[in-house]
């Protein structure tokens, strides 16, 4: 019987999805940078505020898709001693710069404080391991819950009710958010996150030598998240960029993909605004398959126009069968990072 009513609570904590020791949560850096806000600290919270802390990355879909939620416990908890914190944590050279993180917050309509962590540092104190991520600081300093990757909102919303009824009381509590995770059945397949560049980790793209006939094989499941390069690539840590001029629309970049939506990262080149152009199994996309961003020139070509380093935008699809896209750049200096997927449930409008 011991082991029964033992067994019994161990899936009762596994249920809560609690920390058997809730440590505390480290102190936000005192000389890092602050955007909407001036310079928080936990320990003047404590006591007095209940803080969720969510590592983000804007040039991420998966991070973009928690946005709404955060933004709806800030809306509907700010008033009653929640405190939302989100932390930027580098993963590419541009996101160091102040002046863009403080233009793509303001896109996506982040009005919480934010901290800038370039060195860093508090991603290393709190042993973070990818983006995006939530933790749920209580009254009393400690990190009660956390969650890696989306979803979940629900729950994570459940833990931060406990919290701060623990903090103000159950009977002050302001009605739900009303946040719903989205549905997770018949999603279809979708490809992974893909990373260009040298950093560690990450797979080089093929480089195709000049005759790309080879390259027109049947697209297999296979070939999943392929990548390949036609042209003059320089291959950075952050990305490949344009190497040569490109009127001839001769260098392009290609990946293999399954998704209901498909993103890219990209910056434009230093002279300024950049168009790329983008096609699908070698056709121009039309009003059909087109994502938010894309574009048509008079004579029917699919492009974006890159005015900053970001996600953007590109397909659209009904079914997930396997696609070859391409990426055109029209100038020498574009550069693409990397590619973000959705699948059927959970396709998103960027602002």
């Amino acid at each position: 019987m011991r082991t029964a009513a033992l067994l019994l609570l161990l899936l009762a904590a596994s249920a809560r999805a609690e920390r058997p020791i809730n440590p505390p949560a480290a102190e936000f850096p005192a000389t890092n940078a602050w955007l909407n806000a001036t310079s928080l600290s936990l320990s003047q919270m404590r006591g007095r505020k209940v803080v969720v802390v969510a590592f983000l990355n804007p040039t991420s879909i998966n991070s973009v898709r928690v946005l709404p939620a955060l933004k709806a416990w800030f809306d509907r908890y700010g008033l009653s001693s929640v405190m939302v914190v989100g932390v930027l944590t580098p993963d590419l050279n541009f996101h160091r710069e102040a002046v863009w993180a403080k233009s793509i917050l303001r896109r996506y309509g982040v009005d919480y404080p934010v901290l800038l962590d370039t060195d860093r540092r508090l991603w290393k104190a709190y042993a973070n391991e990818g983006w995006p991520a939530l933790y749920l600081v209580d009254r009393r300093g400690r990190i009660v819950f956390d969650r890696l990757g989306e979803g979940g909102s629900q729950e994570f919303e459940k833990e931060l009710r406990a919290a701060l009824a623990d903090l103000i009381g159950a009977d002050e509590l302001p009605p739900p958010s009303g946040i719903v995770d989205p549905p997770r059945q018949d999603c279809g397949t979708v490809t992974p996150e893909i990373s260009l560049g040298a950093r560690p980790g990450v797979k080089p793209a093929t480089a195709l030598d000049k005759d790309t006939t080879m390259r027109r094989s049947l697209i297999v499941e296979a070939r999943d998240a392929e990548t390949a390069h036609h042209g003059r690539w320089d291959i950075e840590p952050d990305g490949l960029r344009l190497g040569q001029a490109n009127k001839d629309q001769s260098a392009f970049l290609r990946v293999v993909y399954h998704a209901a939506q498909a993103l890219a990262v990209v910056s434009p080149a230093e002279t300024g605004r950049t168009r790329v152009f983008v096609k699908q199994d070698d056709l121009w996309l039309h009003e059909g398959n087109k994502g938010r961003d894309i574009q048509f020139d008079e004579d029917g070509r699919s492009f974006i126009v890159v005015d900053s380093p970001r996600l953007y935008d590109l397909t659209r699809e009904s079914i997930h069968t396997p696609h070859e896209l391409f990426l055109i750049p029209e100038r020498q200096g574009a550069t693409v990072h990397g590619f973000s997927f959705s699948d059927a449930c959970v396709v998103t409008t960027l602002p």
